[in-house]
Formats: structure tokens, C-alpha cells, sequence
């Protein structure tokens, strides 16, 4: 009779806390293919998993969007052009 297999616990209880692992073979994106024929109660229950998954996200990551919004928003810096003397206007 074998010895039963004891569980490895993962180092961090949240996973909202632990590292990603990638998971080798599989792509790094899923691709969504919604239907179009879901019931209204189809649509509202995938509507409200949804909605959690923001909030989740938004609860870990809420800084991290800030900053990328910001730096969207913020104008390219000008870059200063060099006119040589003998060229100036006046």
C-alpha cells in the first residue's frame, strides 16, 4: 500500500496575491467568442461575473491604471529644435 501524497499548499493563500504561472502550451490570451442568442438571464449572469472580475482587478491593480491613464493622457513632450545662429531670423 502507497504512502498518500501529502498537499502542497501555495505559498500565498490569496491568488490574487500570488505570481503568475504561466501555464507551458497554452497561449498567454483566450480568445471571447460571444453568442448572440444567450437568455436575458444568460447575459445578466455573465454581466455580474464581469462586473466582479473589475472589482477585483480594480482592487489590486487600481494604482497601476492610474498611472498608465495618466501617462495616455499626458501630451508627447515637445522636443526642443536647434536653429543654427547663422539661420535665426533677425
Amino acid at each position: 500500500m502507497s504512502k498518500p501524497r501529502r498537499r502542497r499548499w501555495p505559498r500565498h493563500a490569496c491568488p490574487l496575491c500570488a505570481k503568475p504561472r504561466f501555464n507551458q502550451g497554452l497561449p498567454t490570451t483566450i480568445p471571447l467568442g460571444i453568442r448572440t442568442y444567450w437568455s436575458a438571464e444568460t447575459a445578466l449572469a455573465v454581466f455580474e461575473i464581469v462586473d466582479e472580475i473589475r472589482d477585483i482587478i480594480l482592487a489590486v491593480y487600481t494604482p497601476d491604471i492610474q498611472d498608465a491613464a495618466r501617462q495616455q493622457c499626458q501630451p508627447a513632450p515637445a522636443e526642443n529644435a536647434v536653429i543654427p545662429d547663422d539661420e535665426l531670423p533677425f
